[in-house]
């Protein structure tokens, strides 16, 4: 009987509450899977291509006359590299062209090396251009 006045006696509100709650989150659990996300992005994604513009800014810088390079997918020739900011490549014969030095998009024998690592044939094999071709087959 002592038993049964002690179940049905008030127990303080705050008593009650703290039974049944739960524990609270923890915020920096809540933000894992999205720093995750830009971890992995940074990663895969931007670290990478930060590295390639680095090389690519670096083997511009080295060109000189006589190099062959992309302007905007025409290949020439760089005849004159002295300007800071003006190059002149010639992409025939008599034919000279002033570009912009930034919108030189790489040397010719990068963009086949990359070209053919796109077509799965690896990043050192080199596709003969059209006049190797011909200078092969007739020696």
């Amino acid at each position: 009987m002592l038993r049964a006045e002690s179940a049905m006696t008030p127990r303080p509100i705050l008593a009650l509450l703290a039974e049944g709650a739960a524990p609270a989150p923890n915020p920096l659990l809540d933000a894992l899977p999205i720093l995750l996300v830009f971890a992995v992005a940074y990663f895969l994604l931007i670290r990478p291509m930060g590295k390639e513009e680095k090389e690519r800014r670096k083997r511009l810088d080295a060109i000189k006359k006589g190099d062959e390079v992309v302007v905007g997918g025409i290949v020439g020739r760089v005849s004159n590299w002295e300007d800071p900011i003006i190059g002149t490549v010639e992409i025939a014969d008599k034919v000279k062209v002033r570009v912009l030095k930034k919108d030189v998009t790489d040397t010719l024998e990068a963009a086949r090396a990359k070209a053919n690592a796109g077509k799965g044939q690896g990043k050192d094999a080199k596709t003969p251009a059209k006049g190797e071709k011909a200078a092969a087959k007739g020696a």
